[in-house]
């Protein structure tokens, strides 16, 4: 059973140390899960919560799959020990959706602006982890690039904590590797379908999680209307993809945040690019800086560049973008010239037709 722990002071301090799936002895009084996130703890199989008395400083790394993780994550965070706090959060942000120790104003930043999703680790992750790899992959045969697709797929999956956005994109990218290699001819449609339908029956709960929902959506409005809106848009594809994604999470944004900020459009543009190279060059480079000592500063430096960029334009496009009815008047507007692009390119059609 999963609860939910609460500790302050030393037995706090002492918690703190540990990461996922080390095992630690801890005494407390437990109690049934209430109050305004006990709905999140039953999505997430939370069964109650423990107030701890005492942590014992005594704990087990886990198994080898769970301590190889965690080696590699404090690593990481070696990697890059000599960029400042705020910057070194959003790194971990971008490269493993670590974003524990982000500052509240960052979270909302990347919020107002449309970027959070750049913070949860989903598909983008996953396909830029596997384009790192392609000079190795492309050296093997059939079988054996499956299986270290396959392998390596798994191990980001427990890198990163199996978020559902993590287990989204893991199981779709797995579908690919399997239906390029066997030559199944599954477009990115049916390949969502079909990951959706295996995660609800073998976790219903996620049907409730709000960041799963966001991760479909945002497939499921590249998958279907990303190339539709790319020839509207005149092949603009960044504009046209950050519309689509907008367009398919935004049933989930407006039921749970009641709000789908208009400066997305223009906030995902600037940072996506940047957002990307770190995400590609980011784990790599920082498991090197934290191999070798003496490379960690030149490392640090060297991403600090791009995630201060993305913060920065978060941070614009935060304090820049509109509320309540201007939101939605540009919205409307967004609206009005899709459906201009539209009607001018019908227009066009009929007259080469004529």
């Amino acid at each position: 059973m999963r609860y939910r722990v609460v500790a302050y002071g030393a037995s706090g301090a002492h918690l703190a140390q540990r990461l996922a799936g080390e095992h630690v002895r801890v005494v407390g009084t437990c109690r049934e899960t209430a109050g305004p996130y006990s709905r999140y703890d039953r999505i997430t199989h939370v069964v109650g919560r423990m107030s701890l008395t005492s942590v014992s400083e005594e704990f087990s790394e886990g198994s080898m799959a769970i301590r190889a993780a965690n080696r590699m994550r404090r690593t990481l965070v070696g990697g890059v020990s000599s960029m400042s706090h705020d910057m070194r959060a959003l790194f971990l942000g971008l490269v493993i959706g670590d974003d524990r120790e982000q500052p509240r104003s960052m979270i909302s930043d990347f919020r107002s602006s449309g970027l959070s999703h750049l913070c949860a680790v989903s598909g983008q992750n996953v396909a830029y982890l596997l384009a790192a790899m392609s000079p190795l992959l492309q050296r093997l045969r059939r079988t054996p690039k499956l299986i270290a697709i396959v392998a390596v797929i798994g191990w980001f999956v427990v890198l990163t904590r199996a978020e559902p956005s993590v287990l989204r994109a893991a199981v779709m990218a797995g579908l690919v590797a399997l239906s390029g290699a066997f030559g199944w001819g599954m477009n990115a449609r049916t390949v969502l379908a079909c990951t959706v339908i295996a995660l609800l029956m073998i976790d219903p709960m996620l049907a409730w999680s709000v960041g799963f929902g966001l991760s479909v959506g945002a497939t499921a409005g590249l998958a279907w209307l990303s190339a539709s809106l790319g020839k509207l848009v005149g092949g603009r594809g960044v504009v046209a993809a950050t519309l689509a994604a907008q367009l398919g999470t935004m049933p989930v944004s407006l039921v749970v945040f009641g709000y789908v900020p208009v400066v997305s459009l223009i906030a995902n543009p600037l940072a996506l690019t940047v957002a990307g190279a770190v995400m590609m060059i980011g784990l790599p480079c920082a498991l090197l800086g934290g191999a070798f000592s003496a490379v960690e500063p030149l490392v640090s430096a060297c991403m600090t560049i791009p995630v201060m960029w993305v913060a920065g334009v978060a941070r614009v496009a935060s304090h820049i973008s509109p509320h309540g009815t201007v939101n939605i008047a540009l919205w409307f507007c967004v609206g009005a010239w899709v459906w201009r692009q539209r009607r001018n390119m019908a227009r066009r059609h009929t007259d080469v037709a004529g």
